[in-house]
């Protein structure tokens, strides 16, 4: 793939650069974060001019703070998320308390949601890939009944999951799953409603046309469905249930394109002379195993609005 940085590689994850300092706390333990506070702040920080890129906490704090009576701000959460982006590599956090936003060149065409999801998706080499590793486990949850992987599950059923198969030796509980699922959601990798204790597998629509259409334009192969969903899978979100062999689909994610075939966004191709094809759970777009895609430009409809942006939209509105 020739990628903004201008390598021929699917991935961005060697090219990183790791934040220097960054906290012990493990990435499930801050419960107070929220993807919306994330995004204001770090689009604050990036937004900088280059000639004052770099910013004292105190003045995030004052900016972001809820104010309190003595004059001061009540910044305990915005502290956490400074920790947050810090331990993700989207910042980094000086001994003098001076923050400056970091990797600021991988896929810096693309949205902070997806940005986000690739930077939880890159901590590869320590134990703060745990996060990444709770949607791991929901997209590989399967049984007989549910062969291609499940549409929804139970926070209960998530948690015996985590606690069953995770390869991190931490205390799973019911705090670090909800933090995980509205940590997401917001950002579109999943859905979720804590009023109905239920988590719903399928990515939202704009977060894969995003990915799909920017592959289409910098990939080296740019209609094959197949290096597309691999890369999303390695960089992003899991989206396929097995990677044995030939990677199998996860209904969810399947789900989603047939949402986006239907919307006449996406079309995807069988090929009988092609090897290179995506193993679907069900038939879509005439096909069980297409080789090629073509995405088009996305409506201008919620389905293809960032959770995030739908609020602030309603909120213009």
């Amino acid at each position: 793939m020739n990628n903004e940085n201008g390598t021929n590689n699917y991935t961005n994850m060697s090219k990183i650069q790791r934040a220097t300092g960054t906290p012990d706390k493990i990435l499930t333990g801050y419960g107070t974060v929220r993807s919306a506070e994330l995004k204001a702040i770090y689009t604050f920080l990036e937004r900088l001019p280059d000639s004052e890129a770099e910013i004292p906490l105190s003045g995030i704090e004052s900016r972001f703070g809820k104010p309190i009576q003595d004059g001061g701000h009540d910044s305990s959460h915005i502290v956490d998320c400074i920790k947050f982006m810090h331990s993700l590599d989207l910042i980094e956090r000086t001994a003098q308390d001076v923050i400056k936003p970091i990797n600021r060149t991988l896929y810096p065409s693309l949205s902070f949601e997806t940005r986000l999801l690739y930077h939880i998706r890159s901590q590869s080499e320590d134990d703060k890939y745990q996060l990444a590793e709770v949607h791991d486990l929901l997209m590989s949850l399967t049984d007989t009944d549910h062969t291609n992987g499940f549409r929804r599950v139970s926070e209960d059923q998530m948690l015996e999951r985590t606690r069953d198969k995770s390869r991190f030796d931490i205390r799973w509980t019911p705090e670090k799953v909800s933090m995980w699922a509205n940590l997401l959601a917001p950002i579109g990798a999943i859905s979720y409603s804590s009023e109905h204790d239920e988590i719903l597998s399928s990515p939202t629509r704009v977060l894969l046309h995003e990915l799909l259409s920017y592959h289409q334009i910098n990939a080296d192969d740019p209609e094959g469905i197949l290096p597309a969903l691999e890369w999303i899978h390695n960089e992003f979100i899991p989206i396929f249930y097995d990677v044995k062999g030939a990677p199998r689909l996860h209904i969810g994610v399947a789900d989603t394109l047939e949402s986006m075939v239907e919307d006449d966004v996406l079309e995807l191709i069988g090929m009988t002379d092609v090897t290179q094809t995506v193993r679907l759970p069900k038939r879509i777009d005439k096909t069980a195993e297409p080789a090629r895609f073509v995405i088009s430009d996305a409506p201008d409809e919620p389905a293809y609005w960032h959770p995030l942006d739908r609020s602030e939209r309603r909120v213009i509105a």
